[in-house]
C-alpha cells in the first residue's frame, strides 16, 4: 500500500539469515511507513552511522545465535545508535540468558514464534507511527469488549470493524463521534468485534474508564483493559520460561503466584449463578486464537467446566493454572514453523508438535514453579483421549486422569468455538452438543460420563 502522507521512518534488521528477515518483513506487512534495513553482519553494521539517509527509530535483532553473538549485535547497533531501542527475537534454537543482553542493551526480548501476537504491540509502543486508510493490518488493531462502548459519550479515538475475507479494516466511527446504540446490539447480535488501533489504546482506556464511572462501577476499569493486562501478565510469566538464565526455587514460587493472581483476576474460581457462568463461558468463545488466547481460553474453560462438574475452588484454581500454562512447549519448535496451520508443517515439524505438552511440563519444572501433580497431569494430557488418537504418549483410557480429561475435553471445546480463519465453527451450546454426541457414539474423542454429566447441566438463557 502507498504511504498516504510519503513521511517513512527507518527500521533497522540485523541478522546473517534470510529467513530471520522476510519473517520480520511478515510481522509488519502494511506498516508502511516502516522502511526495513537489513545488516547481514556486525561489520556491516559498525560501517554505518546516523545520517539522513538512515537515522533508525527502532532496531530488530536476531538472537538465534546464543547470548554471545546476540550481545556483539546489541553492543554494536548501541555503539551506532545510542537513542535507538532495540528488540532481540530469539527462538529455541540457542538458549539465551535475558538477563545479560538486557545489560547489553537490549530493550526487550521476544520469541519470534511464541510471541508473534505481541511484536507489533512492543513495535509500535517503542516506534509509533499513523496508518490511514481501508488497509491497516489487523496486527495494528486491537478488538475492544462492546460492554465497555457507550451510545451516548463520544469517543476520543477512531473505531474499525475488520472483513477478514478480503483484509480490509473499514474506519466506522471517527475520533469525535458517538457509535449509536443500534450499531452496538447490531455487532453484539451478529458476535462481530469493534477494533482500535493500538495507538490510540490510552485514549480507549481513558474514555471506558469514564464509561465506568457514569455507570458507578465501584472499579472503574474495563473488560479490555483488564483483558490486556491478564494478557500482558501471561507474556511476562512466559518470558520468565523462555529466559535461558537459571531459576531458583523463590523465583519459581513467584511464577506460580503471578499464575494464581491472574486467575484471581479473571474470577475463575468464583461461585456463580448458572445464569453468569454461561455468559462467562459464551463470552470467551468466538475469539481469533493465538497462543496467548489459547491459554486464557482453556484456563477460564477449566475452571468454569470443573464448577458444572461441583469441583471445589482449589481443584477449579488447578484446572485454571493448567489451562494458563498447557502449550509452552511449543516455544520449542524450530523458528521454520512460523506462523504456519499446523495442517502446514513438514513430517519432523509435525513430529516435533506433538511433544509439546510434555515439554510444556519440562519446562516449568526446570524454572522450580511447584506445579501439584493434578496441574502436570492436565498439562500432560490435554491433547490425550479415549481412543488412543492423542498425543503424546496415547496411554490406556484408565490411565488418564480426572483432571486430564477435563483438560482435554476443555481444549476440544476451544477448538470448536474459536474464530478459524475468520469464521466462528460452533456456538458454544453447538460444540457441547456435538461433544456430547460424539461420545455417546463411542469415538473416544473426549469422555464419556465427564461430557455428559456437564451436558445435562448445560442450560444457558435463551
Amino acid at each position: 500500500m502507498a504511504n498516504p502522507s510519503g513521511r517513512t521512518v527507518d527500521v533497522l534488521v540485523a541478522s546473517p539469515r534470510d529467513s530471520f528477515w522476510e519473517t520480520v518483513a511478515v510481522i509488519l506487512k502494511g506498516y508502511y511507513p516502516y522502511q526495513l534495513k537489513h545488516f547481514r553482519s556486525v561489520d556491516d553494521l559498525l560501517e554505518t552511522t546516523s545520517s539522513e539517509d538512515f537515522s533508525p527509530i527502532l532496531a530488530l535483532i536476531d538472537g538465534q545465535d546464543g547470548t554471545n553473538k546476540t550481545n556483539e549485535w546489541v553492543q554494536s547497533a548501541k555503539m551506532n545508535y545510542p537513542n535507538c531501542p532495540i528488540i532481540v527475537l530469539h527462538s529455541a534454537e540457542a538458549p539465551l540468558d535475558f538477563n545479560v543482553v538486557r545489560k547489553n542493551g537490549a530493550d526487550h526480548l521476544m520469541h519470534i514464534n511464541f510471541d508473534r501476537e505481541f511484536i507489533s504491540d512492543m513495535v509500535l509502543q517503542l516506534a509509533p507511527i499513523e496508518m490511514e486508510g481501508d488497509c491497516l493490518p489487523i496486527t495494528a488493531l486491537m478488538p475492544v469488549d462492546l460492554r465497555d462502548m457507550d451510545a451516548q459519550t463520544n469517543v476520543n479515538f477512531d473505531v474499525f470493524c475488520h472483513l477478514p475475507a478480503n483484509q480490509r479494516s473499514i474506519l466506522i466511527r471517527k475520533n469525535g463521534d458517538c457509535v449509536e446504540e443500534k450499531q452496538l446490539l447490531k455487532f453484539k447480535n451478529l458476535k462481530q468485534q469493534m477494533y482500535i488501533k493500538k495507538t490510540q489504546m490510552k485514549e480507549f482506556f481513558e474514555y471506558a474508564r469514564t464509561v465506568m464511572s457514569q455507570r458507578n462501577e465501584p472499579l472503574p476499569i474495563s473488560m479490555t483493559e483488564k483483558f490486556h493486562r491478564s494478557k500482558k501478565a501471561i507474556y511476562e510469566i512466559m518470558t520468565q520460561f523462555l529466559n535461558g538464565a537459571a531459576t531458583d526455587y523463590q523465583e519459581g514460587k513467584l511464577i506460580y503466584e503471578k499464575c494464581k493472581s491472574i486467575v484471581a483476576d479473571f474470577e475463575l474460581t468464583k461461585d456463580m449463578d448458572s445464569e453468569t457462568l454461561f455468559e462467562e463461558i459464551f463470552r470467551f468463545a468466538g475469539n481469533t486464537r493465538s497462543l496467548y488466547h489459547d491459554c486464557i481460553c482453556l484456563s477460564a474453560y477449566g475452571a468454569y467446566f470443573a464448577q458444572l462438574l461441583g469441583w471445589n475452588q482449589e481443584k477449579r484454581e488447578s484446572a485454571a493454572i493448567a489451562g494458563l500454562l498447557h502449550n509452552v512447549g511449543l516455544a520449542q519448535l524450530p523458528a521454520s514453523v512460523g506462523d504456519k496451520p499446523v495442517s502446514k508443517y513438514s513430517d519432523e515439524e509435525l513430529a516435533q508438535y506433538k511433544l509439546y505438552p510434555d515439554r510444556s511440563v519440562i519446562m516449568v519444572k526446570s524454572k522450580k514453579v511447584p506445579l501439584s501433580p493434578e496441574i502436570s497431569e492436565a498439562i500432560a494430557q490435554h491433547r490425550e483421549n479415549s481412543a488412543r488418537t492423542g498425543f503424546p504418549k496415547q496411554p490406556e483410557s484408565s490411565d488418564l486422569t480426572e483432571f486430564g480429561k477435563l483438560m482435554s475435553l476443555a481444549y476440544r471445546f476451544h477448538e470448536l468455538t474459536a474464530l478459524q480463519e475468520g469464521a466462528q465453527t460452533c456456538t458454544p451450546t453447538q460444540a457441547i452438543s456435538v461433544l456430547r454426541d460424539n461420545a455417546m457414539k463411542g469415538n473416544g474423542e473426549v469422555d464419556l460420563i465427564l461430557t455428559t454429566q456437564i451436558f445435562k447441566k448445560w442450560k444457558p438463557a435463551a
